[in-house]
């Protein structure tokens, strides 16, 4: 275990890992936005852009609206369309990121970039139908099990009594999700490393994980924490290093420059645009550039720390598999199926058929005839 844990935090800090992951980070804004469109233009048409100009607070918007409505529906159903925009981006980007975390583990080498692309492009089904499989399979019986507790609402002893039958399967049905749920929680993650190791579909991949948990949930979870756990000391120990970075530019610039000039430009922060009292504050040209240039910065910081994040993830969910694939099924950590560049026969004879004794020699005279 310690071995892969090490190995695992070196692979992390490659920075094709990191760049792959930042490209993954980027490409899930506009998925966030589309999605928060999407919402804004099914409740109100004629507004969808409003307030498109404030990313953050546009993609927040219907999140908020529902849960200050009391919409429980709306706000379930928002998420799971941002969940499912956020799986179709991150099949393609996660599966590139967890294939070059594997060949990095097991072989020893880097592979390239465009190649772990191409295998994500060929199994982003599977990456994506794992993920969808989990959560259906939790919602739907909860989902069901509600459905047929709609019966208590028929008015008098007929709802009551029909309620009491039905309650035992809505409890089926809850005790269904609960597994699948808890299952998910346990052993989901594996999910990827599977189909990034074994070159498989989604169904080796649930299978693989519903047996790893059946294997042994102890064991399971002390790898998790144990790996997670040092995921999180390099995470928290570089957003403190960032935060630290952060202070003392300011710092640095507010002594320099003066207290002023980082007022204004805080003011142009704050308002997200123009403030209301610009003209008393004497805010310029000048002061609006500073305050793009700090929110670029701060941006690109927050950008590369989700990126060394996310590579850490993934390191350590396919170390987790390959030690507990080692100690479940007897299999070497350096054993990594790779698809076939090319078919391995190109005909009968390549093959080894004999064609000649199989169909049988020609017939001269009937060929004469």
């Amino acid at each position: 275990m310690l071995d892969l844990w090490h190995a695992a935090g070196r692979a992390a800090g490659d920075r094709q890992k990191r760049r792959v992951a930042l490209l993954g980070v980027l490409s899930s804004a506009p998925a966030l936005l589309a999605g928060a469109f999407l919402s804004h233009f099914l409740r109100d048409p004629a507004s969808a852009l409003e307030g498109v100009g404030r990313p953050l607070g546009y993609i927040v918007a219907p999140l908020r609206k529902a849960y200050e409505g009391d919409h429980d529906v709306a706000l379930l159903g928002y998420l799971a369309l941002q969940g499912l925009l956020l799986s179709l981006v991150w099949g393609v980007f996660g599966g590139a990121l967890q294939r070059l975390a594997a060949v990095d583990l097991t072989q020893g080498r880097r592979e390239e970039t465009p190649a772990a692309f191409a295998f994500a492009r060929r199994h982003w089904r599977a990456f994506v139908g794992c993920k969808a499989a989990l959560f259906v399979g939790t919602i739907a019986p909860l989902a069901a099990a509600a459905a047929i507790a709609t019966v208590g609402r028929i008015d008098g002893a007929p709802g009551g009594i029909l309620l009491a039958v039905v309650a035992v399967f809505a409890l089926i049905f809850v005790a269904i999700g609960v597994v699948l749920g808890s299952s998910w929680l346990v052993a989901g993650f594996l999910t990827t490393p599977v189909i990034a190791c074994e070159d498989s579909g989604a169904f080796d991949g649930l299978s693989r994980t519903f047996g790893y948990a059946g294997a042994g949930v102890p064991r399971l979870t002390l790898w998790r924490l144990a790996f997670f756990g040092g995921v999180l000391i390099g995470a928290l120990w570089r957003a403190l290093r960032m935060i630290v970075i952060v202070g003392v530019t300011l710092a640095v610039l507010r002594l320099g420059a003066g207290a002023d000039v980082l007022e204004r430009a805080h003011a142009v922060l704050g308002a997200r645009g123009e403030p209301a009292d610009a003209a008393r504050l004497g805010i310029t040209f000048g002061d609006y550039a500073l305050a793009f240039v700090l929110a670029l910065l701060l941006f690109a910081l927050v950008a590369t720390w989700l990126a060394q994040f996310i590579s850490r993830i993934a390191c350590a969910r396919v170390a987790v598999y390959l030690g507990l694939r080692e100690r479940i099924d007897g299999v070497a950590r350096d054993v990594l199926h790779t698809p076939p560049e090319a078919p391995a026969f190109a005909d009968a004879d390549a093959a080894g058929f004999d064609e000649v004794a199989r169909v049988g020699p020609p017939d001269v005279h009937a060929a004469e005839a």
